[in-house]
């Protein structure tokens, strides 16, 4: 993972990067960790970046292990949580594939990690964030949708012939023409110049199940139209572009 590229973000997080907790319209994975809560437990808030939904975590579980790649974005995560005693930070390269400061949880969240367009450190990432999902453990995931992005190319599509493109010059505003086609076929698309992976639905049923893990519940966490262009029209409402919401346990 690119340290720096966070370090560089701790101090403007919230400015430049989408939040997922802020952006749920429907308040649901708020209500995730309150189904869940449970004082004699242990959560993990992997990626926990500046600590949004950490002070939830801390509110509703016994003990809580918050990790991040950046120091700049602990900091922050730190101050946000500086009325909880039963928070522990750690900085930790996940996909680094080295031993963990700390043991597996029963609650783990893990929202937009595995999303790093390289194969082989995301392979990691798969490895690392599964591992840390005690026995009977619950793991929530959020994951940028693929089927989601080819819709918002949809979306784009439509808006240029609206606004009376040719079909041909509407094609050639609306295609994604950053990355390879291999990086596509992967589901590598740009997000605001950042290579990222998104994830098809049996995609995700399938890694879980190699690492000993059920998803219980793959369902769209949507989001406004504002996230994906730049004061979109009244008329572009739902169904809205979404995130992948994974709730899985483990098996075994």
């Amino acid at each position: 993972m690119n340290r720096a590229y966070w370090e560089d973000l701790a101090d403007t997080y919230d400015e430049q990067i989408f939040s997922v907790l802020r952006r749920d319209r429907e308040g649901r994975l708020k209500r995730l960790i309150q189904d869940h809560a449970d004082g004699s437990k242990i959560a993990a808030d992997l990626g926990c970046g500046p600590g949004q939904i950490t002070p939830l975590l801390a509110t509703h579980f016994g003990r809580v292990h918050a990790c991040d790649l950046s120091e700049g974005l602990l900091e922050h995560a730190r101050a946000g949580c500086a009325g909880f005693r039963n928070v522990a930070f750690h900085r930790v390269d996940l996909s680094a594939g080295t031993r963990s400061p700390f043991p597996p949880a029963d609650f783990v969240m893990c929202v937009n990690v595995i999303i790093t367009s390289d194969l082989a450190r995301r392979e990691r990432l798969w490895e690392r964030v599964t591992r840390l999902v005690a026995p009977g453990g619950t793991l929530v995931l959020v994951l940028p949708s693929h089927e989601a992005a080819l819709y918002t190319n949809f979306r784009r599509l439509d808006w240029h012939l609206r606004a009376g493109l040719e079909a041909k010059d509407a094609i050639h505003h609306s295609l994604d023409r950053q990355g390879s086609v291999s990086e596509l076929e992967q589901g590598v698309r740009g997000i605001e110049g950042v290579r990222t992976k998104h994830y098809l639905r049996e995609e995700i049923i399938v890694q879980l199940q190699d690492r000993g893990l059920r998803a219980n519940e793959i369902s769209q966490l949507p989001y406004d139209w504002d996230i994906e262009f730049p004061n979109p029209p009244d008329w572009m409402g739902a169904p809205y572009p979404w995130n992948w919401l994974v709730v899985a346990r483990r098996e075994r």
